[in-house]
């Protein structure tokens, strides 16, 4: 069974096209949370009732409403029982979906997508040399607040300052269009030299408010996330191929399903390989070239070869 949050992605396309490029025999039931907590909730219950071999999980959000945070675990609520593989979860450690990337120490095991912040902002540098950037970040999203967190921990140390902005959240405690339109011009207001997007559902879903408003501003766009920069604009980012993600959350499937280890015994992975991502369509409207060093390594876009791999 898959558990999704918004749809299939390019992970999803991933995870089952090596399942069956490895010829297993696998049957797929979906279940799409569509971005509500209500459907997620059903869609883990459905989960409980149907019993499948295994559930891949899409999301940090997903995962927890599906197996529970460390020391938070309700066997009546949450999945104890059935082998889980995570996928696209930015930071499993620090969501505290567990403690350890070597053994989760229970049913579950994935792979991150998220590549360190530290190496993001390495590539922000030889970009383009920056003092100061802006961050937009949903005081909902656990992925949003930990990007906060790392990059205030790390900034010193390139000499950067960072100014954060907050969604404005409605009257249930939801993100708003509202809220996010009023962030990205206190934001922009400040000039920074660089706009941050982390890896956040809710602002990847409306990266393209963020990236036009910057972009008429004259304030190129990181993306933590390759779909801001295919498929909405940003000028770039460090990432991990969503494709490429999927794939290897199939291999672990495969551990599990067909060499019958156990997923606590096979440890939490990340890509070692990541894709300087270049938006030169965007480049040339802000004439804010890369330098010929990047371009040797980076993959340059003219998009249209949109994708869609949000989380």
């Amino acid at each position: 069974m898959m558990l999704l949050y918004r749809g299939t992605t390019d992970a999803e396309k991933g995870f089952m096209a090596y399942l069956h490029r490895r010829k297993i025999p696998v049957k797929f039931t979906i279940c799409d949370g569509q971005a509500d907590n209500g459907k997620i909730a059903a869609c883990v219950q459905t989960a409980k009732t149907l019993q499948p071999d295994l559930i891949y999980s899409f999301g940090t959000t997903v995962t927890a409403e599906l197996v529970g945070l460390q020391g938070q675990v309700k066997p009546g609520l949450h999945v104890t029982d059935i082998p889980v593989v995570f996928d696209i979860v930015a930071d499993p450690i620090g969501a505290r979906l567990i403690s350890d990337m070597k053994s989760s120490g229970r049913n579950l095991t994935g792979v991150s997508h998220l590549v360190p912040l530290a190496a993001q902002m390495k590539a922000l540098q030889s970009m383009r040399g920056t003092r100061h950037i802006g961050v937009l970040y949903n005081p909902q999203e656990k992925n949003s607040l930990l990007a906060v967190q790392e990059l205030e921990r790390i900034a010193p140390q390139f000499d950067m300052s960072v100014q954060l902005k907050p969604v404005a959240l409605d009257r249930n405690n939801n993100p708003s269009a509202d809220g996010l339109h009023k962030a990205v011009k206190e934001l922009l207001a400040n000039k920074p030299q660089f706009v941050y997007i982390p890896s956040d559902s809710f602002l990847i879903k409306n990266a393209k408010t963020v990236v036009q408003a910057a972009n008429l501003a004259g304030i190129p766009v990181f993306a933590a996330t390759e779909a801001p920069i295919r498929n909405d604009g940003a000028l770039l980012g460090l990432v991990s191929n969503y494709f490429n993600v999927g794939e290897f959350a199939g291999y672990k499937a495969e551990q599990i399903l067909v060499k019958k280890i156990p997923p606590s015994q096979i440890p939490v992975d990340v890509l070692h390989r990541f894709t300087y991502l270049v938006n030169m369509t965007t480049a040339k409207k802000l004439r804010i070239y890369p330098p010929a060093a990047i371009l040797k390594i980076a993959e340059a876009i003219m998009p249209l070869d949109a994708i869609d791999a949000r989380e």
